[in-house]
Protein backbone atom coordinates (compact mmCIF):
# COMPACT_ATOMS: atom_id res chain seq x y z
CA UNK A 1 0.00 0.00 0.00
CA UNK A 2 1.28 3.08 -1.56
CA UNK A 3 0.31 6.45 -0.31
CA UNK A 4 2.11 10.48 -0.74
CA UNK A 5 1.78 12.33 1.80
CA UNK A 6 -0.18 16.05 0.11
CA UNK A 7 0.92 19.83 0.83
CA UNK A 8 -2.25 19.80 3.12
CA UNK A 9 -1.17 16.88 5.51
CA UNK A 10 2.37 17.71 5.50
CA UNK A 11 1.48 21.21 7.11
CA UNK A 12 -0.86 19.86 9.14
CA UNK A 13 1.21 17.69 10.44
CA UNK A 14 4.16 19.87 10.79
CA UNK A 15 1.84 22.30 13.05
CA UNK A 16 1.40 19.50 14.98
CA UNK A 17 4.97 18.90 15.76
CA UNK A 18 4.78 22.43 17.20
CA UNK A 19 2.42 21.79 19.57
CA UNK A 20 4.11 18.38 20.90
CA UNK A 21 2.48 16.59 23.85
CA UNK A 22 -0.68 19.11 23.37
CA UNK A 23 -1.68 16.91 20.08
CA UNK A 24 -2.08 13.78 22.58
CA UNK A 25 -5.42 13.32 23.75
CA UNK A 26 -6.70 11.14 26.71
CA UNK A 27 -8.83 8.35 24.52
CA UNK A 28 -7.48 10.11 21.08
CA UNK A 29 -5.82 7.09 19.29
CA UNK A 30 -7.61 4.11 21.65
CA UNK A 31 -8.47 2.67 17.71
CA UNK A 32 -4.70 1.89 16.98
CA UNK A 33 -3.82 1.32 20.90
CA UNK A 34 -2.22 -2.01 21.42
CA UNK A 35 1.09 -3.92 20.59
CA UNK A 36 2.87 -4.10 17.06
CA UNK A 37 5.42 -6.63 15.34
CA UNK A 38 8.04 -4.61 13.08
CA UNK A 39 9.70 -7.79 10.79
CA UNK A 40 12.92 -5.70 8.43
CA UNK A 41 13.85 -9.45 7.21
CA UNK A 42 12.79 -8.41 3.54
CA UNK A 43 14.25 -5.21 4.25
CA UNK A 44 17.42 -6.25 4.28
CA UNK A 45 17.93 -7.31 7.89
CA UNK A 46 16.44 -10.52 9.89
CA UNK A 47 15.43 -8.35 12.58
CA UNK A 48 12.20 -8.57 14.47
CA UNK A 49 11.00 -5.67 16.92
CA UNK A 50 8.20 -4.24 18.46
CA UNK A 51 5.90 -1.40 18.63
CA UNK A 52 3.22 -0.43 21.80
CA UNK A 53 0.92 2.27 21.07
CA UNK A 54 -0.89 4.05 24.15
CA UNK A 55 -4.71 4.89 24.11
CA UNK A 56 -3.27 8.59 24.90
CA UNK A 57 -0.79 8.81 21.75
CA UNK A 58 2.41 7.75 23.24
CA UNK A 59 4.85 5.23 21.86
CA UNK A 60 7.96 2.86 22.56
CA UNK A 61 9.95 0.72 20.33
CA UNK A 62 11.50 -2.20 21.84
CA UNK A 63 13.72 -5.36 20.96
CA UNK A 64 11.56 -7.65 22.58
CA UNK A 65 7.57 -7.62 24.06
CA UNK A 66 8.94 -6.59 27.68
CA UNK A 67 8.69 -3.01 26.83
CA UNK A 68 11.20 -2.41 29.79
CA UNK A 69 12.17 1.32 29.60
CA UNK A 70 15.59 0.58 30.10
CA UNK A 71 16.07 -1.19 26.73
CA UNK A 72 13.71 1.65 24.89
CA UNK A 73 14.75 1.99 21.52
CA UNK A 74 12.87 5.14 20.91
CA UNK A 75 9.83 7.01 22.45
CA UNK A 76 7.62 9.65 22.17
CA UNK A 77 4.13 11.10 20.81
CA UNK A 78 1.42 10.63 17.78
CA UNK A 79 -0.12 13.03 16.13
CA UNK A 80 -2.37 12.67 13.22
CA UNK A 81 -4.03 14.41 10.29
CA UNK A 82 -6.71 13.21 7.47
CA UNK A 83 -5.59 9.59 7.95
CA UNK A 84 -1.85 10.36 8.31
CA UNK A 85 -0.06 9.99 11.77
CA UNK A 86 3.09 11.12 12.84
CA UNK A 87 5.62 9.74 15.53
CA UNK A 88 7.05 13.03 17.04
CA UNK A 89 10.50 11.33 19.18
CA UNK A 90 11.27 12.76 22.43
CA UNK A 91 14.70 13.75 20.74
CA UNK A 92 12.35 15.58 18.04
CA UNK A 93 13.48 19.48 18.14
CA UNK A 94 12.52 21.89 15.07
CA UNK A 95 16.01 22.01 14.12
CA UNK A 96 16.54 18.83 13.98
CA UNK A 97 13.47 16.54 13.08
CA UNK A 98 13.00 13.24 14.35
CA UNK A 99 9.52 11.92 13.35
CA UNK A 100 8.01 8.90 11.19
CA UNK A 101 4.99 8.47 9.38
CA UNK A 102 2.16 5.80 8.80
CA UNK A 103 -0.94 5.46 7.65
CA UNK A 104 -3.13 2.63 8.02
CA UNK A 105 -4.37 -0.59 6.54
CA UNK A 106 -6.71 -2.84 8.34
CA UNK A 107 -5.51 -3.55 11.68
CA UNK A 108 -1.69 -2.80 10.46
CA UNK A 109 0.54 0.32 10.40
CA UNK A 110 2.15 0.83 6.78
CA UNK A 111 5.43 3.57 6.85
CA UNK A 112 5.41 6.42 4.83
CA UNK A 113 8.95 7.21 5.54
CA UNK A 114 12.03 5.98 7.49
CA UNK A 115 11.58 4.44 11.19
CA UNK A 116 14.63 6.01 13.47
CA UNK A 117 15.08 2.61 15.89
CA UNK A 118 17.83 3.36 18.08
CA UNK A 119 20.73 4.62 16.10
CA UNK A 120 19.12 3.23 13.08
CA UNK A 121 17.59 4.84 10.42
CA UNK A 122 15.30 2.28 8.75
CA UNK A 123 14.29 2.10 5.33
CA UNK A 124 10.33 2.06 4.37
CA UNK A 125 10.31 0.24 0.97
CA UNK A 126 13.07 -1.87 -0.79
CA UNK A 127 13.16 -3.89 -3.79
CA UNK A 128 13.43 -8.00 -3.81
CA UNK A 129 17.53 -8.36 -4.39
CA UNK A 130 15.84 -11.59 -7.12
CA UNK A 131 13.13 -9.79 -8.62
CA UNK A 132 13.29 -5.41 -8.28
CA UNK A 133 9.59 -5.61 -9.57
CA UNK A 134 8.69 -6.83 -6.00
CA UNK A 135 8.81 -4.23 -3.76
CA UNK A 136 8.55 -4.51 0.21
CA UNK A 137 7.30 -2.02 2.65
CA UNK A 138 8.00 -1.43 5.75
CA UNK A 139 4.71 -2.62 7.87
CA UNK A 140 4.06 -2.81 11.45
CA UNK A 141 2.03 -5.98 12.29
CA UNK A 142 -0.65 -6.00 14.99
CA UNK A 143 -0.25 -8.59 17.65
CA UNK A 144 -4.09 -8.65 18.21
CA UNK A 145 -5.45 -12.16 19.21
CA UNK A 146 -2.13 -13.65 19.77
CA UNK A 147 -2.97 -16.51 22.19
CA UNK A 148 -4.30 -17.91 19.14
CA UNK A 149 -1.17 -17.61 16.51
CA UNK A 150 0.75 -21.11 15.78
CA UNK A 151 1.21 -23.63 13.43
CA UNK A 152 -1.64 -25.86 13.00
CA UNK A 153 -1.32 -29.74 11.25
CA UNK A 154 -3.44 -32.03 9.44
CA UNK A 155 -3.35 -34.47 6.94
CA UNK A 156 -5.16 -37.14 5.04
CA UNK A 157 -4.86 -39.31 2.40
CA UNK A 158 -7.18 -40.27 -0.97
CA UNK A 159 -6.61 -42.60 -3.79
CA UNK A 160 -5.64 -40.98 -7.31
CA UNK A 161 -3.85 -42.34 -10.42
CA UNK A 162 -4.51 -45.74 -9.22
CA UNK A 163 -2.00 -44.82 -5.70
CA UNK A 164 -2.39 -43.45 -1.98
CA UNK A 165 -1.63 -39.79 -1.99
CA UNK A 166 -0.43 -38.52 1.15
CA UNK A 167 -1.80 -34.46 1.96
CA UNK A 168 0.23 -33.25 5.14
CA UNK A 169 -1.06 -28.84 5.26
CA UNK A 170 0.36 -27.00 7.50
CA UNK A 171 -1.73 -22.93 8.24
CA UNK A 172 -0.17 -20.65 10.00
CA UNK A 173 -2.16 -17.77 11.95
CA UNK A 174 0.06 -15.07 12.26
CA UNK A 175 1.04 -11.47 13.24
CA UNK A 176 -0.90 -8.97 11.58
CA UNK A 177 -3.73 -11.07 11.37
CA UNK A 178 -2.40 -12.61 8.39
CA UNK A 179 -2.33 -16.62 7.63
CA UNK A 180 -0.55 -19.01 5.50
CA UNK A 181 -1.56 -22.10 4.38
CA UNK A 182 0.48 -24.83 2.71
CA UNK A 183 -0.33 -28.39 1.66
CA UNK A 184 2.63 -30.66 0.40
CA UNK A 185 1.96 -34.41 -1.64
CA UNK A 186 3.51 -36.10 -4.18
CA UNK A 187 2.01 -37.61 -6.80
CA UNK A 188 3.30 -39.34 -10.04
CA UNK A 189 6.74 -39.37 -8.37
CA UNK A 190 6.73 -35.50 -8.31
CA UNK A 191 6.16 -33.52 -5.30
CA UNK A 192 3.57 -30.86 -4.90
CA UNK A 193 2.97 -28.03 -3.00
CA UNK A 194 -0.18 -25.63 -2.66
CA UNK A 195 -0.35 -22.40 -0.85
CA UNK A 196 -2.76 -20.06 0.24
CA UNK A 197 -2.72 -16.67 1.99
CA UNK A 198 -4.97 -14.20 3.60
CA UNK A 199 -6.23 -12.73 6.69
CA UNK A 200 -7.91 -14.36 9.59
CA UNK A 201 -10.40 -13.38 12.60
CA UNK A 202 -11.85 -14.82 15.58
CA UNK A 203 -15.04 -14.59 17.49
CA UNK A 204 -15.63 -16.84 20.52
CA UNK A 205 -15.14 -20.72 18.59
CA UNK A 206 -15.38 -18.76 15.40
CA UNK A 207 -12.37 -18.83 12.42
CA UNK A 208 -13.02 -16.75 9.60
CA UNK A 209 -10.26 -17.19 6.78
CA UNK A 210 -10.30 -14.20 4.35
CA UNK A 211 -8.19 -16.17 1.41
CA UNK A 212 -7.19 -13.94 -1.37
CA UNK A 213 -9.48 -13.95 -4.46
CA UNK A 214 -11.77 -15.87 -2.57
CA UNK A 215 -14.94 -15.67 -0.71
CA UNK A 216 -14.58 -15.91 3.15
CA UNK A 217 -14.56 -19.78 4.79
CA UNK A 218 -16.11 -20.20 8.20
CA UNK A 219 -15.17 -22.86 10.87
CA UNK A 220 -14.53 -23.63 14.72
CA UNK A 221 -11.52 -22.86 16.58
CA UNK A 222 -11.61 -24.76 20.39
CA UNK A 223 -9.76 -23.89 23.43
CA UNK A 224 -7.55 -26.95 23.23
CA UNK A 225 -5.88 -25.64 19.91
CA UNK A 226 -8.22 -27.59 17.29
CA UNK A 227 -9.24 -25.89 14.04
CA UNK A 228 -12.18 -27.61 11.98
CA UNK A 229 -12.23 -25.93 8.39
CA UNK A 230 -12.71 -25.99 4.66
CA UNK A 231 -9.22 -26.21 3.37
CA UNK A 232 -8.05 -26.93 -0.68
CA UNK A 233 -5.20 -29.36 -0.46
CA UNK A 234 -4.55 -28.52 -3.82
CA UNK A 235 -4.55 -26.19 -7.10
CA UNK A 236 -6.83 -29.22 -8.75
CA UNK A 237 -9.49 -29.30 -5.95
CA UNK A 238 -12.66 -28.29 -7.15
CA UNK A 239 -13.80 -27.07 -3.86
CA UNK A 240 -13.17 -27.20 0.14
CA UNK A 241 -13.16 -30.32 1.93
CA UNK A 242 -13.69 -29.72 5.65
CA UNK A 243 -10.68 -31.24 7.60
CA UNK A 244 -9.25 -31.55 11.36
CA UNK A 245 -6.39 -29.33 12.11
CA UNK A 246 -4.60 -29.49 15.37
CA UNK A 247 -1.91 -27.08 17.33
CA UNK A 248 1.67 -28.11 16.09
CA UNK A 249 2.77 -28.18 20.42
CA UNK A 250 6.66 -28.25 19.51
CA UNK A 251 6.66 -26.33 15.91
CA UNK A 252 9.23 -23.87 17.37
CA UNK A 253 11.81 -26.38 17.91
CA UNK A 254 10.65 -29.02 15.03
CA UNK A 255 12.87 -29.84 12.03
CA UNK A 256 15.87 -32.20 10.72
CA UNK A 257 19.06 -31.74 12.64
CA UNK A 258 22.15 -33.61 11.23
CA UNK A 259 25.92 -34.16 12.54
CA UNK A 260 29.21 -35.87 11.35
CA UNK A 261 31.49 -36.97 13.87
CA UNK A 262 35.15 -38.98 12.36
CA UNK A 263 37.22 -41.08 15.39
CA UNK A 264 39.58 -43.61 14.77
CA UNK A 265 37.19 -46.43 14.87
CA UNK A 266 34.10 -45.05 12.98
CA UNK A 267 32.69 -42.03 11.08
CA UNK A 268 29.09 -41.46 12.17
CA UNK A 269 26.52 -39.65 10.26
CA UNK A 270 23.44 -38.65 12.71
CA UNK A 271 20.46 -37.28 11.89
CA UNK A 272 17.55 -36.07 14.12
CA UNK A 273 14.05 -35.82 12.98
CA UNK A 274 12.26 -33.72 15.88
CA UNK A 275 8.28 -33.66 15.06
CA UNK A 276 5.95 -30.72 15.46
CA UNK A 277 4.00 -33.03 18.20
CA UNK A 278 6.65 -34.23 20.37
CA UNK A 279 7.93 -37.12 18.59
CA UNK A 280 11.67 -37.98 17.54
CA UNK A 281 13.50 -40.28 15.37
CA UNK A 282 17.15 -40.63 15.62
CA UNK A 283 19.30 -42.27 13.18
CA UNK A 284 22.93 -42.98 13.00
CA UNK A 285 25.17 -44.30 9.85
CA UNK A 286 28.59 -45.61 10.95
CA UNK A 287 28.84 -48.22 8.03
CA UNK A 288 27.59 -51.06 9.57
CA UNK A 289 25.09 -53.56 8.04
CA UNK A 290 22.40 -51.83 10.31
CA UNK A 291 22.16 -48.17 11.28
CA UNK A 292 21.73 -47.51 14.52
CA UNK A 293 17.63 -46.13 15.44
CA UNK A 294 15.99 -44.84 18.00
CA UNK A 295 12.10 -43.05 18.43
CA UNK A 296 10.63 -41.95 21.26
CA UNK A 297 8.96 -38.64 22.68
CA UNK A 298 10.83 -35.67 23.85
CA UNK A 299 10.17 -32.26 25.38
CA UNK A 300 11.45 -28.77 25.36
CA UNK A 301 12.32 -26.27 28.82
CA UNK A 302 14.42 -23.62 27.45
CA UNK A 303 17.44 -24.48 25.98
CA UNK A 304 17.03 -27.83 27.64
CA UNK A 305 15.67 -30.78 25.61
CA UNK A 306 14.62 -34.45 27.10
CA UNK A 307 14.31 -37.12 25.12
CA UNK A 308 12.32 -40.32 26.29
CA UNK A 309 13.73 -43.56 24.14
CA UNK A 310 10.52 -46.06 23.58
CA UNK A 311 11.54 -48.27 26.37
CA UNK A 312 14.16 -46.95 28.16
CA UNK A 313 15.74 -44.49 30.19
CA UNK A 314 15.61 -40.50 29.38
CA UNK A 315 18.57 -38.20 28.77
CA UNK A 316 19.37 -34.47 28.05
CA UNK A 317 20.62 -32.44 26.00
CA UNK A 318 20.63 -28.74 24.60
CA UNK A 319 18.80 -26.88 22.20
CA UNK A 320 20.10 -23.12 21.04
CA UNK A 321 20.65 -21.23 18.06
CA UNK A 322 19.92 -23.96 15.63
CA UNK A 323 22.33 -26.47 17.12
CA UNK A 324 22.09 -29.56 19.55
CA UNK A 325 24.78 -30.59 21.59
CA UNK A 326 24.34 -33.51 23.89
CA UNK A 327 25.74 -37.52 24.61
CA UNK A 328 23.89 -39.64 21.67
CA UNK A 329 24.58 -43.46 21.04
CA UNK A 330 25.53 -44.25 17.67
CA UNK A 331 26.51 -47.62 18.11
CA UNK A 332 23.79 -49.54 20.08
CA UNK A 333 26.10 -51.51 22.22
CA UNK A 334 28.60 -48.58 23.06
CA UNK A 335 28.23 -45.66 25.41
CA UNK A 336 26.56 -42.65 24.22
CA UNK A 337 29.55 -39.89 22.72
CA UNK A 338 29.33 -36.18 22.51
CA UNK A 339 27.58 -34.98 19.52
CA UNK A 340 26.84 -31.56 17.81
CA UNK A 341 24.02 -31.51 15.72
CA UNK A 342 22.77 -28.48 13.50
CA UNK A 343 19.49 -26.93 11.70
CA UNK A 344 18.54 -27.77 8.58
CA UNK A 345 18.32 -23.48 7.75
CA UNK A 346 22.22 -24.21 8.73
CA UNK A 347 23.44 -26.73 6.15
CA UNK A 348 23.49 -27.59 2.52
CA UNK A 349 24.72 -25.34 -0.10
CA UNK A 350 23.73 -21.46 -0.36
CA UNK A 351 24.46 -19.11 -3.67
CA UNK A 352 23.60 -15.75 -4.39
CA UNK A 353 25.32 -12.70 -6.37
CA UNK A 354 26.11 -9.06 -6.23
CA UNK A 355 27.90 -6.12 -8.15
CA UNK A 356 30.71 -3.69 -7.48
CA UNK A 357 32.20 -1.57 -9.77
CA UNK A 358 30.17 -3.27 -12.72
CA UNK A 359 31.58 -6.82 -12.00
CA UNK A 360 29.34 -9.74 -11.03
CA UNK A 361 30.88 -11.82 -8.12
CA UNK A 362 29.31 -15.24 -7.24
CA UNK A 363 29.04 -16.71 -4.10
CA UNK A 364 28.75 -20.38 -3.18
CA UNK A 365 28.77 -21.57 0.74
CA UNK A 366 28.76 -24.61 1.73
CA UNK A 367 28.25 -25.49 5.92
CA UNK A 368 28.69 -29.07 6.53
CA UNK A 369 27.68 -31.08 9.49
CA UNK A 370 30.73 -31.93 11.18
CA UNK A 371 30.80 -28.15 11.64
CA UNK A 372 33.03 -27.18 8.62
CA UNK A 373 32.25 -24.68 5.81
CA UNK A 374 33.60 -24.18 2.36
CA UNK A 375 33.26 -20.26 0.92
CA UNK A 376 33.90 -19.81 -2.74
CA UNK A 377 33.96 -16.47 -4.33
CA UNK A 378 34.36 -15.84 -8.32
CA UNK A 379 34.22 -12.70 -10.73
CA UNK A 380 32.19 -12.97 -14.27
CA UNK A 381 35.43 -13.89 -15.44
CA UNK A 382 35.17 -16.63 -13.58
CA UNK A 383 38.51 -15.91 -11.42
CA UNK A 384 38.48 -17.07 -7.99
CA UNK A 385 38.39 -14.05 -5.53
CA UNK A 386 38.15 -16.05 -2.46
CA UNK A 387 38.78 -19.64 -1.41
CA UNK A 388 38.47 -20.26 1.89
CA UNK A 389 37.64 -23.21 4.51
CA UNK A 390 37.00 -23.89 8.43
CA UNK A 391 35.03 -24.06 10.65
CA UNK A 392 32.24 -22.35 11.49
CA UNK A 393 30.27 -21.58 14.74
CA UNK A 394 26.61 -20.41 15.62
CA UNK A 395 26.26 -16.88 17.68
CA UNK A 396 23.07 -14.54 18.64
CA UNK A 397 23.16 -10.93 18.98
CA UNK A 398 20.30 -8.80 17.27
CA UNK A 399 19.95 -11.67 15.00
CA UNK A 400 21.18 -15.65 14.64
CA UNK A 401 24.74 -15.23 13.06
CA UNK A 402 26.59 -18.35 11.23
CA UNK A 403 30.49 -16.95 12.03
CA UNK A 404 33.19 -18.02 9.29
CA UNK A 405 36.17 -18.43 11.34
CA UNK A 406 39.45 -18.75 10.17
CA UNK A 407 39.09 -15.51 7.92
CA UNK A 408 40.05 -12.02 8.98
CA UNK A 409 37.80 -10.24 10.05
CA UNK A 410 35.52 -13.21 10.47
CA UNK A 411 32.48 -12.89 7.98
CA UNK A 412 28.93 -13.39 10.02
CA UNK A 413 26.21 -14.45 7.97
CA UNK A 414 22.10 -13.50 9.11
CA UNK A 415 20.13 -16.24 9.09
CA UNK A 416 16.55 -15.85 7.42
CA UNK A 417 13.70 -17.98 6.16
CA UNK A 418 15.25 -17.64 2.66
CA UNK A 419 18.63 -18.39 3.44
CA UNK A 420 21.92 -16.73 4.76
CA UNK A 421 23.06 -12.28 4.67
CA UNK A 422 26.57 -11.71 4.54
CA UNK A 423 28.92 -8.81 3.47
CA UNK A 424 32.88 -9.31 3.32
CA UNK A 425 35.41 -6.90 2.05
CA UNK A 426 36.88 -8.22 -1.48
CA UNK A 427 40.53 -8.20 -2.06
CA UNK A 428 41.09 -4.53 -3.44
CA UNK A 429 37.99 -3.60 -1.90
CA UNK A 430 37.57 -0.77 0.38
CA UNK A 431 34.90 -1.01 3.30
CA UNK A 432 32.89 1.74 2.60
CA UNK A 433 29.65 0.49 3.42
CA UNK A 434 27.66 0.28 7.11
CA UNK A 435 27.90 -3.31 6.57
CA UNK A 436 31.60 -3.34 5.95
CA UNK A 437 32.14 -4.38 1.89
CA UNK A 438 29.99 -6.05 -0.67
CA UNK A 439 26.61 -7.68 0.72
CA UNK A 440 25.46 -10.87 -0.15
CA UNK A 441 21.73 -12.51 -0.49
CA UNK A 442 22.56 -16.02 -0.83
CA UNK A 443 19.66 -18.69 -0.95
CA UNK A 444 19.39 -22.48 -0.46
CA UNK A 445 20.22 -24.45 -3.18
Amino acid sequence: MARKLGVGVVLSLMALMVLGLSAVGSTRFQAIAGDYQIDITRLGMPLVFYLRIGADGTFMLSPNTRFDPSESRGTGVLAESRGVYMMIYKEHTPDNPKTATFVLDGPNLVFQSRLPYGQSNILNTAEDPDNPEIVYTLTADTLALSEYYGTYVGSHSTQAMGATVDYLYTLQLKAGLRYAFSSEFTMGGTAYTYSETGSWSVSGEQLILNPADEPPVQGTLTADGRITIGIRPSAMAAARTERLLRIATHAHVAGTYSSEKSTAMYTAKATMVLDMFGGYRYTVDVGQPQPYEESGSYDVAGSAITFTPEGGTPYSATLENLVLTGSFRVIGAMPATQMVMYGRAVQGNFAGSATHEGVEYKTLLTLNPNGTYKLLISDDAGQTVIDSTGTFQMRRAMTLNVVLAGMDPAPTCSVSESGLNFSIVLPGMTATTGMGGLGFSLKRQ
